[in-house]
């Protein structure tokens, strides 16, 4: 299951090296039941970054699928993207810094 988590948007004023009028960045919570008989769920992390510069729109993204099985894990971890701005092309060295 994939649940948007948090939203951040980036106008021009904001934006000082990048030609796009816009920014949308998106972070998601993907959580999966794990193979075993067990009910535990394993999470994970998907970023998508939007830019719109007039009539064009560029759309990014990046996931990394079971990364814990701790969801206040992976909340705090999403709290870390979200509060630093972090783009897909970066999710992965992040993600290698925090855990």
């Amino acid at each position: 299951m994939k649940r948007l988590f948090a939203e951040i948007i980036l106008n021009k004023e904001d934006l000082k090296e990048s030609n796009c009028c816009r920014l949308k960045l998106e972070y998601y919570k993907i959580s999966r039941k794990e193979r075993s008989r067990s009910k535990a769920k394993l999470y994970g992390i998907e970023v998508v970054k939007k830019e719109y510069e007039n009539s064009k729109r560029v759309k990014e993204k990046r996931k990394i699928q079971g990364l814990t099985n701790d969801e206040k894990r992976i909340n705090n971890l999403l709290h870390i993207l979200e509060r630093n701005k972090v783009t897909p092309i970066s999710l992965d060295e992040v993600i290698e810094e925090v855990l």
